[in-house]
């Protein structure tokens, strides 16, 4: 008789990190950040969201830093520009979450008005042979009586 042992390990659930990327004027602001985010920098294409000092005309989420940004003006710390992005990130994540649901929640209603219009139609067609049927079968029955 074989044992066999089972290590069971918990699952890990990692957390996604943010992806960035960085196009600021600010040259000095640029480098900052680089070496801020290091660890979180990504290619425009493949960022989560740009970081910038100045509305670019680019089809990503944009966070803006400077000295009128609602988001995070200048000057900050590290701290406070770690807490500005995760509540960004945080807020676009919500963001997605929600639309997502929203369309599921089409895609559901979507798919029950198909089915309703599907059962109505098929249980029309059964309504249509069982009349059909039985009309047939009073027919047989009073040819048989005759």
């Amino acid at each position: 008789m074989k044992i066999k042992y089972a290590i069971m390990f918990p699952k890990i659930h990692r957390k996604k990190i943010m992806k960035v990327a960085i196009q600021c004027q600010d040259i000095m602001l640029e480098r900052a950040l680089q070496l801020f985010l290091k660890e979180y920098l990504a290619r425009k294409k493949d960022c989560d969201f740009i970081i910038t000092d100045e509305k670019i005309k680019f089809e990503k989420p944009q966070f803006l830093i400077n000295k009128y940004s609602s988001q995070l003006a200048v000057p900050f710390s590290k701290e406070q520009l770690m807490r500005a992005l995760s509540d960004f990130d945080n807020a676009l994540k919500n963001l997605a979450a929600q639309l997502a649901n929203e369309k599921i929640k089409a895609l559901e209603q979507k798919i029950e008005q198909l089915a309703d219009e599907f059962r109505k139609g098929y249980q029309s067609d059964i309504d249509k042979a069982v009349a059909t049927l039985k009309q047939t079968m009073i027919a047989l029955i009073n040819k048989e009586r005759a």
